[in-house]
């Protein structure tokens, strides 16, 4: 057993490494993605925090009447700016004056490109799908490596290391201690990563594991018609944190039809996601309530898939957590290369004795 997962593991390292490990890096550096925003664009620098949400209205009123936005994302402590999205998923965003600060279009920045190959591989849906393959093969490429050095007996001298050499034996434990420090997070990370490639089968398999007692009520999808024009932002705004004062308005999708509510995206203070899971929609005839319900409301189901997202970035845990995702990141790619150096020098030494 052991022979076939050393085998197991040396050939799935030389299928998924380079990909893995750009993963990994490509997603420590995504972690900082605010950050690196505000550093590359210094015009984001000076946005200043807006207190009432209904500030945001007249704004919103604006973009509603161009039929080419699909969300806005409203600020957050580490992004003060009021982010709008088109359909073909240029970002504009503004500041506390509603000025036009930046328009991202999509490609036109290195960040861009980075979150590109961390999502779809550059590749889009085709991409994004055989980004969760290699999650899933990432897994059995983790277990298979702690499958063929588990030992039958621990002691200290499994995590003793030898002085640093190009030797078989140095290389090998120094591959092993590392992946052993990095195993918990690497595992974390390919199995919610490939949880959310694969949303819809995870879902059916919690759903069938842990079965909702009652079912879920459903979101309005088609009102009586209102005019888009019609449709007062504002007072959608102060509306919708009358209902939900405790809770934090994230998101909202902008009106595409007469027959659509208003449909806004909040977050509890004690929720881990941080575009918020729970979902409040208004009438626009009236701003009368429609439907609300709170993330913490949700089925159990639910609510562990929605815990997937915020692990994998790091938006819960902490400033510790988001430095151990980081190094994680880091040291896969010198994980990556010991394993490389070993597999190298065992072939050197297996083709040496084949001709001795």
């Amino acid at each position: 057993m052991a022979f076939t997962a050393s085998r197991l593991h040396r050939y799935l390292s030389w299928l998924l490494g380079i990909w893995l490990v750009s993963l990994c890096v490509s997603g420590a550096v995504l972690l900082y993605k605010n950050p690196l925003l505000r550093w590359q664009y210094p015009q984001l620098q000076q946005v200043q925090a807006v207190a009432d949400i209904s500030h945001w209205g007249p704004l919103l009123n604006q973009l509603q009447q161009n039929p080419k936005f699909r969300y806005v994302k409203f600020p957050a402590a580490d992004a003060l700016w009021l982010e709008a999205v088109t359909f073909d998923n240029q970002r504009h965003y503004y500041n506390q004056q509603h000025q036009l600060l930046l328009t991202r279009h999509v490609h036109s920045d290195w960040l861009d490109w980075l979150y590109d190959f961390h999502l779809h591989l550059l590749g889009g849906e085709t991409g994004h799908t055989a980004n969760g393959i290699i999650g899933l093969l990432s897994l059995l490429l983790l277990l298979s490596g702690l499958w063929q050095w588990w030992p039958r007996r621990f002691s200290r001298r499994l995590f003793h290391l030898p002085k640093p050499d190009s030797s078989l034996r140095s290389l090998r434990q120094y591959h092993s201690v590392l992946a052993l420090l990095l195993l918990p997070l690497l595992l974390l990370t390919s199995a919610t990563g490939a949880m959310m490639v694969f949303s819809q089968q995870t879902q059916s398999v919690l759903h069938a594991l842990l079965p909702p007692a009652v079912p879920a009520p459903k979101p309005v999808r088609s009102i009586a018609p209102v005019p888009l024009s019609a449709t007062n932002w504002t007072a959608a705004l102060q509306s919708a944190q009358q209902h939900w004062p405790t809770q934090a308005l994230r998101l909202v999708s902008l009106r595409q039809q007469d027959s659509e509510p208003i449909s806004f995206r909040a977050k509890a203070d004690n929720e881990w996601h941080p575009n918020g899971r729970g979902v409040l929609q208004l009438n626009p005839q009236d701003n009368s309530l429609l439907y609300a319900v709170a993330a913490a409301e949700l089925a159990t189901a639910e609510r562990l898939r929605n815990s997937f997202y915020p692990l994998h970035i790091a938006a819960v845990g902490g400033t510790l957590y988001q430095l151990a995702l980081l190094l994680t990141g880091v040291l896969s790619l010198t994980l990556f290369v010991l394993g490389l150096l070993f597999s190298w020098h065992r072939l050197r030494a297996l083709s040496s004795r084949s001709r001795g």
